[in-house]
């Protein structure tokens, strides 16, 4: 659809061009996904007013009419700005003024890093004053222009910067964006203007930043800076856990488990702050080992202080602090147990559980073949379990409360005790799960 917006500006005697990510990921050889398709940012020499009567015949809603923007409601929406250059950032994030430019090449020259200043026309020419192209070939991250320059206008261009480092990737030889000399030093430099950044949108960077492919390495590389943001990152880094059964420091093994976890956010973010509570509860025994005793209740309160900082949603942080908060239980191959953990935490949440601690075991540096073996049997233990339907829950129970009240037992507090104890029967395997069995077991034993 963007292509024929871009054509019918033209027709109407305009230049108009698609600038930013779409082209970007393009000549990165990624593939659009259809279910969240690519922002589609278009740039014009049409004023506002201009672009509107273009696109009279569509509804047309002035987003940012200040700064040039309208966005059309075509079948699928298309923001559209005037080319414009940027006058001082006083507030850290908008311009105080906005002038507007007749050429691409200005109009490029505002945006923040040499990857994201390209911009195309509908053929297909590509304009490129930044040679982003040969930053993407390479693999380089740099700012367009000055780098202290283009981070106090906006300070959540370090971490988007950050953020771009983590998550794209050189097609062809799978290996991450390195970020430029020059503009990490200014990331360094400038690292404190990031807390004057709303926590909405530092959030919204770093949500990306850690479900990257490279995540753990952009966060081991830039502590200092995430950590002005984060400050648990930072005294998580360098400490010694003085325990013969971890290797690494606290914020290392914790990455480590981060890069063992499987693709999915909530997992990614328990793993890295699944011992952040190890630093608070720290002591030493007499012989010299380190202990951490009561850490995981410590770690669920200290995420949950830091998912409020940053403004995070209710959902990721219950479910997070709680993984945070189980992680450190002791799994066993024992089906009767894992039935009980299923009643409690609900299958999903324990397989979550598991996963995490499946990863905080290998990430110790410790963790033998046995060991994963033992996390793998278990799944499957798990999952068999629920393939089998067998009963972990009332609501799974062949009897109910009502059966109860119509064999004779009067409603109230016992009533829920004896479905539990009936429950708990089935769980250890003494009373089949059938209805008989169950009220044998109570009226007829």
């Amino acid at each position: 659809m963007w292509r024929e917006i871009l054509l019918h500006l033209e027709s109407a005697g305009f230049e108009a061009y698609i600038v930013g990510g779409r082209i970007r990921n393009s000549l990165l050889g990624l593939t659009e996904d259809q279910k969240s398709p690519w922002d589609a940012d278009i740039a014009t020499s049409a004023l506002p007013d201009q672009v509107k009567a273009v696109f009279s015949g569509y509804p047309v809603i002035e987003t940012g009419i200040k700064h040039g923007t309208v966005t059309v409601l075509t079948p699928e929406p298309m923001e559209i700005t005037t080319f414009r250059k940027d006058g001082t950032y006083s507030d850290g994030r908008h311009p105080d003024s906005v002038d507007f430019c007749t050429s691409i090449e200005e109009d490029l020259s505002r945006r923040d890093f040499t990857v994201n200043a390209i911009a195309m026309d509908a053929r297909g020419k590509i304009t490129d004053p930044f040679d982003g192209i040969s930053d993407i070939n390479n693999g380089i991250l740099r700012t367009v222009g000055n780098a202290n320059e283009r981070f106090r206008e906006d300070p959540l261009r370090i971490f988007r910067g950050l953020r771009f480092a983590a998550v794209l990737c050189q097609t062809d030889s799978h290996s991450a964006f390195t970020i430029d000399e020059n503009t990490a030093k200014a990331m360094f430099e400038n690292r404190m203007l990031l807390k004057g950044v709303s926590a909405e949108r530092l959030y919204a960077e770093f949500s990306k930043l850690v479900g990257g492919a490279f995540a753990g390495n952009v966060i081991r590389k830039y502590t200092e800076i995430i950590g002005v943001v984060i400050p648990p990152l930072l005294t998580m880094k360098g400490f010694n856990q003085r325990n013969p059964y971890h290797r690494y420091d606290v914020l290392e093994h914790c990455i480590r488990a981060m890069e063992y976890t499987e693709d999915n956010y909530c997992l990614k973010l328990a793993a890295l702050f699944h011992d952040v509570g190890k630093p608070e509860t720290f002591f030493l025994d007499d012989e010299g080992i380190g202990h951490m005793y009561g850490h995981p209740a410590a770690g669920e309160r200290i995420f949950r202080g830091i998912m409020s900082d940053l403004k995070a949603d209710r959902a990721t942080t219950d479910r997070v602090a709680a993984l945070i908060k189980y992680h450190d239980i002791v799994f066993q191959k024992d089906k009767t147990l894992l039935k009980r953990w299923m009643n409690r935490y609900t299958p999903e949440m324990l397989l979550d559980i598991l996963s995490i601690k499946e990863a905080d075991n290998i990430a110790t540096g410790n963790a033998g073949s046995d060991l994963i073996d033992k996390f793998h049997e278990i799944r499957r233990m798990i999952h068999e379990i629920l393939d089998e339907k067998e009963c972990f829950t009332l609501k799974d129970l062949a009897v109910s409360g009502s059966d109860l009240i119509n064999e004779g037992m009067a409603p109230g507090p016992e009533l829920g005790e004896t479905l539990n104890k009936l429950l708990e029967l089935v769980i250890e395997g003494r009373v089949d799960n059938n209805r008989d069995a169950l009220l044998k077991a109570i009226f007829r034993s």
